[in-house]
């Protein structure tokens, strides 16, 4: 007997997550739009966005969480989701991207913005400034990380 999983049914995220997400400004249905982030980021940093990045930031756009102590296997860092904070920084994208072998789009930063986020056009996200680290390779198991301190 083969058993179905239904969408409906299965939640997106940890209650844990969804409960931060929320706490941050998220809602089921949340759309944005991204206009303004994607003309700042090209005319400042020659980036151009790709369909994920979009989807992302329609979504999460604008978001900030300053959560930080004991996470579950590492301590929580905090992160805003507003891409414009590496608009001067594409050099910095140029090297992540390479080092990363896939395009990184910015969808904001993370530890006080020590560090950047960053998505691939197949939904990855990363994290980085001087090397870069593959976070989730979905942007929701990169949020539940984010948000409940994961490694």
């Amino acid at each position: 007997m083969d058993l179905e999983v239904n969408a409906e049914t299965t939640p997106r995220w940890s209650a844990e997550t969804e409960r931060g997400l929320r706490a941050a400004g998220w809602f089921p249905g949340r759309s944005l739009p991204t206009r303004e982030w994607e003309t700042t980021l090209l005319e400042h940093g020659g980036f151009g966005i790709h369909d994920a990045a979009r989807r992302f930031l329609a979504e999460f756009g604008g978001l900030e969480s300053r959560e930080r102590g004991p996470g579950k296997t590492m301590v929580r860092m905090g992160f805003s989701l507003d891409p414009t904070a590496a608009e001067w920084d594409d050099e910095i994208f140029d090297v992540l991207s390479e080092e990363a072998d896939t395009e990184l789009y910015p969808i904001g930063s993370a530890d006080r913005r020590n560090s950047y986020l960053g998505i691939a056009p197949d939904g990855a996200v990363y994290i980085g400034m001087d090397s870069v680290t593959l976070l989730a390779e979905t942007s929701d198991r990169a949020l539940g990380k984010l948000v409940e301190g994961i490694r």
